[in-house]
């Protein structure tokens, strides 16, 4: 009895010792040791729409910081801060898709990344956004006073169609008597062209919202002279319209986009 004894001991020591992984063996699904199967960490996790928690709070704080983002912090990755952070890709040259994985947030948390500035312009006497920008009208702005430099050369502001409630983004590239302004990408320039139907010179109500202010403005949809932005899906540029802007060939007042605007301001 006490040497089969010895022989089970034996037998289940020798099945212990073949069962023991090898070094790298045995891990679970999705989680090895060579550099390609890192698990998902905070390095690599891409943050998007519907995301919510602490780390959707640190962006939001982050982005309030640099000046992108002029909401409640919420801990929710809603339209609202998907906007602020494409809005961050463009000004630091990254690529823009509105969600923040590795590229992304190594450049906005570096001591490198670039500051959203709103040029000077008494812009806290406005009406501000309404978190998530949905308020239905904007503010009449008097462009020659203010709108000017509220919405400077080179700055990027969130377009709305007021009917539509589609957005997209441009930028002021010129323009002295109003903005004359280009699409940021082929996306933007292609929900233009859904809202307008093609390329018209039809004048729509739209607000222009920028650094936290939401304007009253009219834009037409037809790309004409000179051109700024490669590959953008337009060629030429649009013309956008404030309260008392007038046009650069006759200097003066345009009737229907004025119209436009005041519908815009809810007048």
């Amino acid at each position: 009895m006490k040497v089969k004894a010895n022989l089970f001991i034996l037998t289940l020591m020798v099945c212990l010792l073949l069962c023991v992984p090898a070094r790298g063996e045995g891990t679970p699904a999705g989680v090895g040791t060579n550099q390609g199967d890192l698990p998902v960490t905070a390095d690599n996790e891409v943050l998007k729409v519907k995301c919510t928690g602490q780390k959707v709070v640190d962006l939001q704080m982050r982005l309030r910081d640099l000046g992108y983002f002029n909401y409640k912090v919420t801990g929710y990755y809603g339209t609202a801060t998907a906007d602020a952070v494409r809005l961050f890709q463009e000004v630091n040259g990254l690529k823009v898709d509105g969600t923040v994985g590795p590229e992304t947030r190594r450049v906005l948390y570096s001591p490198n990344a670039k500051r959203y500035t709103v040029y000077p312009s008494t812009a806290a006497s406005y009406l501000p956004a309404s978190r998530g920008g949905r308020t239905s009208m904007g503010v009449l702005v008097e462009w020659f006073s203010k709108g000017q430099y509220l919405f400077p050369r080179g700055a990027v502001a969130k377009v709305i169609d007021l009917y539509t409630g589609r957005s997209f983004y441009m930028k002021r590239t010129g323009g002295s008597n109003h903005a004359d302004s280009e699409p940021l990408t082929a996306k933007d320039a292609q929900t233009i062209r859904e809202i307008w139907g093609g390329w018209s010179w039809e004048r729509r109500p739209v607000i222009v919202e920028i650094g936290g202010v939401r304007v009253a403005a009219s834009m037409h949809g037809m790309p004409h002279a000179y051109d700024t932005i490669p590959n953008n899906g337009m060629q030429g540029h649009v013309c956008i319209h404030f309260y008392k802007s007038r046009t650069h060939i006759h200097n003066r007042q345009d009737p229907d986009h004025q119209a436009a605007v005041m519908r815009a301001a809810g007048r």
